[in-house]
């Protein structure tokens, strides 16, 4: 072994069996910086999973709104329709549903309100015609409940009158119970 080799290490070669010098330049990073690169892609790797994860729950948590949304739509229109039975042969079984869709404040006036109504409809000899009937959600309530606003356009015919078109809102505030979206609160809104 003829001189110093240097700060470089000594490379036996295998076939010759001699050493030479490594003549390769040192690694600009050390241990430590090929460390710290690591740990920082585990990090953002950890942070994009945990994004995902919450990602996820947050769309999930909006298709169960969406899906209450519906539901509280769905069951707005069809009570807010019984309201405005045609005639009184369809009275009984509107009725029936207005006391079936409804709970809370309204349930307790729901018995009230439909035998009132089949009454007017007697004496004046109404007829009502549903013509546009469009509801939406207005707000989600602290205590679970959800406003909808209801649009209705409809014609009455009776026997002083011929066709009066009246277009009013109402405000639903739909609450579920026992499985289901039902009115607990109905009011008209005024412009």
């Amino acid at each position: 072994m003829e001189g110093d080799a240097g700060t470089g290490q000594l490379i036996p070669d295998p076939e010759t069996g001699t050493v030479t010098p490594d003549t390769r330049r040192p690694s600009r990073l050390g241990t430590g910086w090929v460390a710290t690169i690591c740990a920082v892609l585990l990090l953002l790797s950890g942070g994009a999973i945990a994004a995902g994860v919450l990602s996820l729950r947050a769309n999930e948590r909006a298709a169960d709104i969406a899906r209450s949304d519906e539901a509280a739509l769905q069951a707005a229109k069809e009570c807010v329709a019984a309201t405005q039975a045609p005639d009184t042969a369809a009275m009984t079984a509107a009725q029936t549903k207005i006391l079936e869709c409804s709970t809370g404040e309204f349930g307790v006036q729901a018995g009230l309100y439909s035998s009132v109504i089949a009454e007017a409809y007697q004496v004046a000899n109404a007829s009502v015609a549903v013509d546009d009937l469009r509801a939406a959600v207005e707000r989600h309530n602290e205590d679970g409940t959800v406003n909808v606003l209801v649009a209705v356009r409809v014609r009455i015919t009776n026997a002083e009158a011929a066709d009066q078109q009246v277009g009013y809102r109402l405000r639903a505030t739909m609450a579920f119970d026992e499985g289901q979206y039902r009115i607990s609160r109905l009011d008209q809104v005024n412009s």
